[in-house]
């Protein structure tokens, strides 16, 4: 579809979710733990480069993306592959929140049809994506190995 169809609500949508993905993208990568950290971070790298057995209950799929995350040949340390896993999907799990925001809103207030109707909607989803894209805890996830991050994005899936 071209661009120059869209309506000006669809194009607002599309450029705010895109910005806020790439600002939380971008954060999570200068932020990100250049190798293995201290904690279970560190368990769950080794076993998604070897595949082995971590304590319980487990997390195979996680793993078995970690294992993809390892094999790519764009950074030399494992560590750090499987850690931008979760800041890949950390980053879709701050665009799903701003997905159900604006979604939440246009129902509780219909399509936006003025100006103050679209800073409402638009604004407030961004605001509120990115609220949560910046609080301690998830920011804590996203940066490095653990599951946290990719279940949160899988989380937001399913509210959206």
């Amino acid at each position: 579809m071209k661009l120059k169809n869209w309506s000006l609500n669809k194009r607002i949508h599309v450029f705010s979710a895109v910005g806020v993905f790439l600002l939380s993208l971008i954060t999570y990568l200068r932020s990100v733990a250049p190798t293995t950290s201290f904690w279970d971070c560190g368990e769950f790298i080794a076993c998604s480069q070897t595949l082995s057995v971590m304590h319980p209950p487990g997390a195979p799929l996680y793993l078995l993306i970690g294992r993809i995350m390892t094999l790519l040949p764009f950074v030399s340390d494992t560590g750090l592959k499987v850690n931008l896993f979760s800041v890949l999907v950390s980053a879709a799990t701050v665009l799903f929140t701003y997905l159900i925001i604006v979604k939440l809103i246009k129902r509780w207030r219909g399509e936006a049809k003025s100006w103050e109707d679209r800073v409402v909607i638009y604004v407030s989803g961004i605001f509120g994506s990115l609220a949560f894209a910046f609080t301690d805890s998830f920011w804590f996830n996203a940066v490095e190995a653990e599951v946290y991050a990719f279940s949160m994005f899988f989380t937001a899936l399913v509210i959206w």
